[in-house]
């Protein structure tokens, strides 16, 4: 006898959710080979950190102008219609660098200016991603489905970048890029039939994206939500650095996949960390963790990149390092996209949601620009030695009590009922007391960054 129940039979989105998911690990598997493949040639073809950095530039600035304008035009047509619009032309603009591939014309100066192109249709799709997610979730289950799509991105953008290297050497840029604009295909096709029958709830008033800032001044948890995901974001910055770290080693692509693979190999094991810490810790004790390894990691590629290394003992000590990097910046924001979900209140979530992904696209862009001139302007090991320093200092500051309890807020917010747990606070107890487990979804998706949507 079992208490599982079979789905409701309102659950109309089954088959469009396995089609979901597949069409997100082709379309990481582009990502991965897209995102290896424009820093490379920009690095090889410049020697500049900074240059590197530009890519989020170009891809994030247009997202912050047209926060305003994808907040309303979510609200006009839906999150379903919004992602088939934007991502269509995104992945169509591939076409743009498949031809300039072929011609001859795939320089710094044109990649970057495809990028900022780019940031403008993704821009009008800010909030598309998350609202998709929130509508075919399965009921009941939302937690198990945002988790199959983040193991989904994380193993399918490993797998591109660690291709991306030997598919560049043999088949050149141009039809990389072919491929990643062709692997966006499948998702699209998948989210048309939500499209066609998602009816517009016309009710609530209208939201505008002040109405995040108003939440945050009247949600202390909301404001948490934020801050901590300021610092978590600008620390990712030390990314931008992986391609001068590549080249010290030597010149080939694959060098590079692989470094960038350790750093979203840590994605894979989100999932666990997440069930494994859930009523075990709070989770400003996890994050405090985390940030304490991420700046350890930090420092240690710094001083690792001081010194002179034989190629091999440099490649695996970096990628010890970049390992668990990875995996405390992906729990961290894992963390704070449950929490931005939990503490977001409802007449203003649309707004809450667009804020929150809009976070990376100001914060990454500007981490990186200062690390790489930093990198370009004095050293890579100075720049890294900064950032971890800092990052180090951070976490011996005593965090500020009003932080502390809208954290604390929010672990309250996942109490659940005393009657029969006779103690227990292990997930494993709380459902064998038959009780329910509330649902604590992976969050918005974010664009902008290794975890969104490529």
């Amino acid at each position: 006898m079992t208490d599982t129940q079979p789905p409701t039979v309102d659950d109309t989105y089954v088959e469009i959710r396995r089609r979901y998911i597949s069409g997100l690990f082709i379309q990481g598997v582009g990502g991965g080979l897209i995102s290896l493949t424009s820093s490379y040639l920009i690095f090889q073809q410049t020697g500049r950190v900074a240059l590197v950095a530009l890519i989020v530039v170009m891809t994030n600035v247009p997202q912050l102008l047209l926060a305003p304008v994808a907040n309303r035009l979510a609200h006009r047509l839906g999150g379903p219609k919004l992602y088939v619009l934007s991502w269509s032309l995104t992945y169509s603009l591939n076409l743009i660098l498949f031809v300039l591939g072929l011609t001859g014309h795939l320089t710094a100066f044109t990649l970057l200016s495809w990028y900022l192109v780019q940031g403008v249709t993704m821009g009008i799709g800010t909030p598309a991603a998350g609202l998709v997610r929130t509508e075919i979730s399965p009921p009941g289950d939302s937690s198990g489905f945002n988790a199959a799509a983040t193991r989904a991105i994380a193993s399918a953008t490993m797998i591109g970048l660690l291709l991306g290297g030997a598919v560049l050497a043999v088949v050149g840029p141009a039809w990389v890029y072919l491929a990643a604009g062709l692997s966006g295909v499948p998702v699209v096709l998948a989210v048309r039939p939500v499209s066609r029958t998602y009816v517009v709830s016309g009710s609530g008033g209208r939201s505008r994206l002040s109405d995040a800032r108003a939440a945050q001044r009247t949600h202390p948890e909301v404001r948490a939500a934020f801050r901590f995901a300021v610092i978590i974001f600008i620390l990712s910055g030390y990314a931008v650095t992986i391609p001068s770290i590549a080249t010290r080693i030597g010149d080939r692509a694959i060098i590079q996949s692989v470094l960038q693979a350790a750093g979203v190999f840590g994605g894979l094991f989100v999932v666990v960390g997440v069930r494994y810490i859930h009523r075990r810790s709070s989770w400003v004790a996890v994050q405090r963790i985390c940030v304490t390894v991420i700046a350890v990691c930090i420092l240690y590629l710094g001083w690792v990149a001081l010194r002179d290394h034989q190629p091999i003992w440099y490649l695996a000590t970096a990628v010890l390092a970049i390992v668990p990097l990875g995996f405390s910046l992906n729990l961290d924001t894992a963390i704070l996209n449950g929490a931005i979900q939990i503490a977001a209140p409802v007449e203003a979530r649309a707004p809450i949601l667009t804020a929150f992904a809009l976070i990376p696209v100001a914060a990454v862009p500007i981490s990186q620009v200062i690390i790489g001139n930093l990198a370009d302007l004095v050293s890579l090991p100075f720049a890294l030695a900064v950032v971890g320093g800092l990052t180090l200092i951070l976490v011996l500051v005593p965090h500020r009590t009003a932080a502390r309890a809208a954290f604390t807020a929010l672990d309250d917010a996942h109490l659940f009922p005393e009657s029969g747990l006779s103690g227990a606070m292990t997930i494993g107890a709380i459902e064998a007391a038959g009780l329910t487990i509330p649902d604590q979804v992976l969050g918005p998706e974010i664009a902008g960054v290794e975890e969104r949507e490529i």
